[in-house]
């Protein structure tokens, strides 16, 4: 019974950590789907990256389709995509544009290569990771615009 419980209790943390700002985009092509997880470095993905990632023999998930172990969902808790971003993409800067679209598989599968396989923007040192900051209601706005009494 109690293992019945902590198993519910990870799998609904593993759907808040899906639900994260910066994990509801794919973190290889920025596409919508976050329906995957790329094991190896505990990022979400779309099903396109996610094949061209099963290509290059990386573990994949899917996260409604597959069961996961605490471990690995301790691990997406403390990586998902903002870790990942400081770490993978530490050295992407504006002369190398913007990543591939889902629709440009080639293109996307060149920048996935180069991302894990050549590290090209990797640093062994990442910088902060910088969470995408939530919605705020419209009221804060003004709140903070408005001039001090």
């Amino acid at each position: 019974m109690a293992s019945k419980k902590l198993e519910e209790k990870y799998q609904k943390l593993l759907k808040e950590v899906q639900r994260r700002p910066e994990n509801r985009t794919c973190f290889d092509c920025g596409g919508r789907g976050n329906q995957y997880v790329v094991l190896n470095f505990n990022t979400f993905i779309c099903t396109t990256c996610s094949g061209i990632h099963r290509e290059m023999q990386h573990r994949i998930k899917g996260v409604n389709m597959s069961t996961f172990s605490t471990d690995e969902i301790k691990a997406l808790d403390k990586g998902g995509n903002a870790v990942a971003k400081a770490t993978w993409m530490a050295k992407w800067g504006t002369a190398d544009g913007t990543p591939p679209s889902e629709g440009e598989v080639e293109k996307l599968r060149r920048h996935i290569k180069d991302k894990y396989e050549n590290k090209r923007w990797y640093s062994e040192a990442p910088a902060q990771p910088t969470p995408t900051p939530a919605v705020q209601p419209a009221v804060a706005h003004v709140a903070a615009a408005a001039p001090p009494p």
